[in-house]
């Protein structure tokens, strides 16, 4: 019974009963069943709990290294834009066709603010990453060469990184589509680049050529 009268006693406090003796107060007796009774609420048969003061646990502090190491963890997870406010590429315009018998494309990107000492800029082309990165010292436009596109349509945008490689900021992309010269086209002879030789005009036959002129009257 003792031990039933304990488990009840922890439960009344749990639920929420003050034992504040400022507050409320406790009261317990037994009901016409023998089972012990607790409440807030006196009954003509109950008499007062003592149940002394409330002890208060205070929550722990964090401490500084774990705050500090939580911070730098969100810091590098969230890439930030490092102040730039846009990055656009402004030449090729959007949905071109570019002429490019060696299949280089040179894009015009503007950067505002101007590109930054310690940021990079490089060039993306379906989905790839350009190897040719221009170093921030402050110029608000650059150029970017993209060497050796294949014909056809290419998806191209712009970034700006940091230099452990985290993207700050990226443009919106443009689609371009190359038109080069097939190797396969009538022609060509020897060099890629060159563009195709018109063939020989036809001769008409069994028709006799014109006498040599003599240069004398």
């Amino acid at each position: 019974m003792l031990k039933k009268s304990g488990i009840a006693l922890s439960l009344l406090l749990v639920s929420g009963i003050s034992v504040n003796a400022a507050a409320s107060e406790v009261y317990t007796w037994t009901d016409e069943q023998g089972n012990r009774i607790y409440s807030d609420q006196p009954n003509p048969k109950s008499t007062k709990v003592d149940v002394g003061p409330t002890n208060s646990i205070e929550a722990p502090k964090p401490i500084p290294a774990f705050e500090e190491a939580r911070a730098e963890r969100e810091a590098n997870q969230t890439p930030k834009s490092a102040g730039y406010r846009s990055l656009s590429i402004t030449s090729p315009a959007d949905d071109t066709a570019v002429r490019a018998n060696d299949g280089n494309l040179s894009l015009t990107v503007s950067i505002d603010p101007p590109l930054r000492a310690g940021s990079l800029l490089r060039a993306q082309v379906d989905g790839n990453l350009n190897p040719q990165a221009i170093p921030g010292s402050g110029q608000p436009t650059a150029t970017l060469t993209l060497p050796n596109l294949d014909r056809g349509s290419h998806e191209v945008s712009a970034v700006i990184m940091d230099t452990k490689g985290q993207v700050l900021l990226s443009s919106e992309p443009i689609t371009v589509h190359v038109q080069r010269t097939s190797l396969n086209q009538p022609g060509r002879v020897g060099n890629p680049n060159q563009a195709p030789t018109a063939p020989a005009a036809p001769t008409a036959p069994n028709v006799p050529k014109p006498p040599a002129s003599s240069g004398s009257n």
